[in-house]
């Protein structure tokens, strides 16, 4: 089932990034590993560099993708075979959009949902603050992660994202995050 949602969800993607003044640059579906995170961020930074985007678009988008390609690694929870997620990074219009979605336990997408939505009310200089107060603050979780890739990636594309959660069932949820970084 989850392979399923999460395979009409890519393909309702593609085809709405597919069209004038959209183009696709990167992506993907299929299972996460760590070279997989290689190949991907590595691939969209050649392609922004190849179409001439700014090296601050560039340097910001590659420092999302990280962000949201390793969360995708470390929190997964696909009961079925390896690491489900699809991603998309696409030029619309004047800004470029990464997309990223994977399949996490309904508990910890509440808590991601708790997380985005302190942070979506943020202004920047609040951001700064919160990510130096949650780094400082050794709360870790057992995967390693405090919550500072989502801040990195509001901070990266200036607090433009979305998010959306889906119950897949009654033990996990489609978690997929977007964010618009401006090129200008």
């Amino acid at each position: 089932m989850e392979l399923d949602v999460l395979k009409d969800r890519y393909s309702d993607l593609l085809n709405r990034y597919t069209g004038p003044a959209k183009k696709i640059i990167v992506s993907f579906h299929g299972e996460m590993d760590q070279d997989r995170v290689s190949m991907l961020s590595y691939t969209a930074e050649h392609q922004l560099e190849t179409q001439g985007a700014r090296r601050t678009t560039i340097k910001k988008t590659f420092n999302i993708l990280i962000e949201l390609l390793q969360n995708v690694l470390l929190h997964s929870a696909s009961q079925e075979i390896g690491k489900p997620f699809y991603f998309l990074l696409a030029e619309n219009m004047e800004d470029y959009v990464a997309i990223c979605a994977n399949v996490v336990t309904n508990e910890a997408a509440k808590k991601i949902q708790e997380t985005l939505d302190i942070i979506k009310k943020m202004n920047e200089k609040q951001l700064k603050n919160h990510y130096l107060e949650v780094l400082s603050n050794d709360q870790y979780s057992a995967k390693g992660g405090a919550g500072l890739g989502l801040i990195t990636v509001a901070l990266k594309c200036n607090n433009n994202f979305t998010f959306n959660c889906t119950p897949l069932d009654e033990k996990v949820s489609l978690f997929e995050m977007t964010s618009i970084i401006s090129d200008k």
